[in-house]
């Protein structure tokens, strides 16, 4: 009878064995001839990658493998080339410095998916103080990070026609780019900090882990698996495993079946 007991026990632990925080599962060289992967964006099953050294903002379409399948051009809108990169279903959308001029805003801009801009927003002039580097989607609405004067980073939602709905408080060092996930933000870190945080907006860290390559300079998420890039020289990208946090399962094999 012991014998018994402990093999099903066994068999249940086995069968709830899945990969942990921040392990990656794959990774490839960032394609492109530069390498300043600085946005990382999901349509479907196609990752689309932001790449701020391009004179012409050079945003790639890929296979999850790294084949470029498509390649389209957000060229420098403002004063410089642009930061983050969000999907909201059909428009991606993007951050340019402050646009030049006596009053220094940042700029969302969208454009099509065959690189054509139609439209976008300047941010709202009582939250901004420092140029945004994130952009993301949760579905609904738009998420970046906000620095007003005097206090600490912050994460301000907007609709697609540019209304500031609220600015939020967030745990954690936020320092690059951002992927929005049931309620949480997960957002990259360089030196000194060097780690991905994922947070509750207006709450806690729920968890963090080393950034691989020793950095994170670009997060997206696909509905499953965080997305993220180092700033290495060349670049890659990597496919990062991340436990499903928040949850009280009833055992793990449920939670397995749930989220995988």
């Amino acid at each position: 009878m012991k014998k018994v007991i402990l093999t099903t026990v066994a068999v249940l632990f086995a069968a709830a064995v899945y990969a942990g925080m921040g392990d990656v599962l794959t990774s490839w060289p960032a394609p492109g001839e530069h390498t300043g992967i600085n946005g990382i964006a999901f349509e479907g099953d196609y990752i689309w990658l932001k790449d701020r050294d391009c004179e012409f903002g050079s945003v790639m379409k890929c296979n999850t493998s790294g084949s470029v399948v498509k390649e389209i051009g957000f060229p420098y809108h403002g004063s410089g080339p642009s930061n983050g990169l969000a999907f909201d279903g059909t428009y991606l959308w993007t951050i340019y410095f402050p646009l030049p001029g006596p009053v220094r805003r940042d700029h969302y801009v969208k454009y099509t998916t065959a690189g054509s801009e139609a439209g976008g927003f300047a941010v709202h002039p009582d939250v901004v103080y420092w140029p945004s580097v994130s952009v993301s989607w949760d579905g609904q609405y738009l998420w970046t990070d906000e620095r007003p004067k005097g206090v600490d980073k912050k994460a301000g939602k907007y609709t697609t026609a540019g209304s500031l709905l609220g600015t939020f408080s967030v745990p954690g060092k936020w320092g690059t780019d951002a992927a929005y996930y049931n309620d949480q933000l997960w957002y990259g870190t360089s030196y000194p900090y060097d780690t991905v945080f994922g947070g509750v907006i207006g709450g806690d860290v729920v968890a963090s882990f080393p950034a691989p390559g020793g950095s994170s300079y670009a997060v997206g998420f696909d509905g499953e698996y965080l997305w993220t890039a180092d700033r290495n020289k060349p670049q890659y990208i990597y496919k990062v495993d991340i436990e499903v946090v928040g949850v009280a399962p009833a055992s793990l094999g449920k939670v397995k079946a749930l989220f995988r």
